[in-house]
């Protein structure tokens, strides 16, 4: 079961920044799990929401702004003082520094409204290689089977909050011709649907787990990875 950290060690510093991804590496985490959003001159900036004023002291959508600009903000004085000068970090900025030392679960947010958002992270995921310890994922299915087309050796990871716990079989199949994950919300699972998707060829990921017992009773049910803030409770 592999133990991925969300938004790096999400509890312990703030969200998506270099200190939150140094403490999950700390804490033994298997995977980082952050989240990407194109800039006003095409880079990729690691942030989750499409507007910068939760985490930073900025206003603003991201695609209003340079990845230069972005990182003049300050995105950790909202968590604590002591992370006052924290820095939002570009994806290149992250995969030069961890794609030799651990995996990286990057998921693209709002593909529709940032086109060619697919094909920039492919390239750069290219560029610096490890795929296989690399999988991109997104809650829009048919970016990722874009995206596979596009870069058919890095793996993908489709979200999905399912209905009732239940997955259609052939939605399951349809996933399993271009992804090798399907990544649950992590109340929504059950033994059956987990073994619904192994049968699948399927490797299915849960978030976000918190609580300890949650994990141990997915490990049970032979649950692929977790999602976690604090990578360090499992």
């Amino acid at each position: 079961m592999h133990i991925i950290a969300h938004r790096g060690a999400s509890a312990y510093a703030p969200e998506n920044t270099f200190a939150a991804f140094e403490k999950a590496v700390e804490l033994g985490a298997d995977f980082i799990e952050l989240d990407i959003q194109i800039t006003k001159d095409g880079k990729l900036a690691v942030i989750h929401d499409d507007k910068v004023d939760r985490t930073t002291n900025g206003t603003g959508f991201v695609r209003e702004y340079t990845m230069n600009e972005l990182e003049q903000l300050d995105a950790g004085s909202w968590f604590g003082p002591e992370y006052q000068g924290e820095k939002i970090p570009s994806l290149e900025a992250v995969l030069r520094k961890y794609h030799n030392k651990t995996g990286l679960l990057i998921e693209i947010k709002s593909s529709k409204t940032q086109p060619g958002i697919e094909k920039a992270a492919g390239q750069l995921i290219s560029r610096y290689g490890r795929s296989m310890n690399t999988i991109v994922q997104s809650f829009d299915a048919g970016a990722m089977r874009a995206f596979h087309h596009m870069y058919p050796s890095i793996q993908t990871a489709v979200l999905i909050r399912p209905r009732f716990g239940l997955l259609p079989r052939g939605r399951l199949r349809q996933i399993a011709s271009f992804a090798q994950y399907v990544s649950l919300k992590a109340t929504m699972i059950s033994p059956f649907l987990i073994k619904s998707i192994h049968s699948c060829d399927l490797k299915a990921l849960a978030w976000t787990v918190n609580g300890q017992k949650t994990g141990s009773r997915l490990k049970s049910w032979k649950i692929d990875g977790i999602i976690t803030d604090y990578p360090d409770y499992f």
